[in-house]
């Protein structure tokens, strides 16, 4: 290529790349982020559905799901105090987690976000449980799912009986630390 040729394919790129900053700067004059963001919308619930939809593309879509949740999650959490409001996060979350049931992470981390305290989080212990309950219905083994629901239990509902109960659980479950069958937990 010739020094002609490089100089205008550096000054058509400039000029793109300027073009490109002109046109979304005038896209966010006329559309403001915060009717972007008012606008959070889900157009199919049912998971069951979806799966029908998504065909067998179900770990995909799940994992589609579970980026808009967190997207969901952050961008409320970001969002102003009057802002906050986590609607779409546990349906988020339950789309994702039927759609791939062995999907671990949505509901460990789902579940964190489920029951942190509001304004930094959800403030919803009662379906942080009910998420990592499915979860046991999906893997009945899975200790770690066990001792989420104690910690819920613990820490945002303060009830220590029912946080033993699932602690004394989790140790019971094949492949949990050893050392916990031998704690004495007692309220």
């Amino acid at each position: 290529m010739t020094r002609a040729g490089i100089a205008g394919a550096l000054l058509l790129a400039a000029v793109s790349l300027g073009a490109a900053v002109a046109l979304q700067a005038a896209r966010d004059a006329r559309y403001p982020r915060e009717q972007a963001l008012e606008r959070a919308v889900m157009y199919v619930r049912s998971g069951p559905a979806l799966r029908r939809i998504v065909l067998s593309f179900d770990a995909l879509a799940a994992d589609v799901y579970w980026i808009r949740a967190l997207q969901h999650y952050g961008g409320d959490r970001r969002a102003a105090q009057s802002g906050r409001r986590y609607e779409l996060l546990y349906p988020l979350l339950d789309i994702t987690t039927s759609l791939d049931p062995y999907f671990t992470i949505a509901y460990r981390f789902g579940a964190i976000f489920l029951a942190e305290p509001y304004s930094g989080g959800a403030g919803r212990p009662d379906q942080a449980v009910a998420l990592l309950r499915k979860g046991i219905a999906a893997q009945p083994t899975k200790w770690q799912y066990f001792h989420d629901i104690a910690f819920v239990h613990y820490w945002q509902l303060r009830d220590m009986h029912a946080a033993a109960k699932w602690f004394r659980m989790a140790a019971e479950q094949p492949g949990a630390p050893t050392g916990w069958s031998r704690l004495r937990l007692r309220c």
